[in-house]
């Protein structure tokens, strides 16, 4: 993938927004940072993902050391989190890539495990049914209490 066909991607996706280039990169700025609120986890496998995709269609012709996706695996999940791998990107595309990984990528895998914002997170509707057992059983234990408390009460 070379650098011109990412820039002129960068521009036509901007300029088919019909907005100025600092209201569009704004309003993709707030809907990633929406998405990784969301569903943090997502987010860090679909950032390990399309950046393995990208980093392997970059460097997958100039560099020796990037013969398979699982080479550029390695290469991005270690750039996301620790930094170390024996991969270097070679070309300016797996550069730009790479240095993304390394800049977003911690702050991505640090968030990984928290759960998701609260208006995220997926509710089962309770049932009519399972309502009315459940106030069923709280009035049979309320039933038992009151008989124990009789029961104590006229034996002393």
């Amino acid at each position: 993938m070379n650098e011109r066909a990412l820039l002129t991607l960068g521009l036509v996706l901007g300029a088919a927004s019909g907005k100025p280039p600092e209201q569009w990169l704004s309003a993709l700025h707030d809907r990633l940072r929406g998405a990784q609120a969301a569903s943090p986890m997502n987010t860090a496998l679909g950032t390990v993902l399309l950046g393995t995709l990208l980093f392997y269609a970059a460097e997958r012709k100039d560099n020796p050391k990037v013969r398979s996706w699982h080479d550029a695996l390695t290469y991005v999940s270690t750039s996301v989190s620790v930094g170390y791998s024996d991969i270097f990107p070679k070309t300016p595309a797996g550069k730009a890539i790479g240095s993304a990984l390394m800049t977003y990528g911690p702050a991505i895998a640090a968030r990984a495990f928290d759960p998701p914002e609260p208006g995220n997170t997926p509710r089962l509707p309770a049932s009519e049914t399972s309502l009315r057992q459940v106030a069923e059983k709280l009035d049979a234990i309320l039933l038992e209490l009151k008989s124990q408390r009789t029961t104590t009460a006229t034996s002393g």
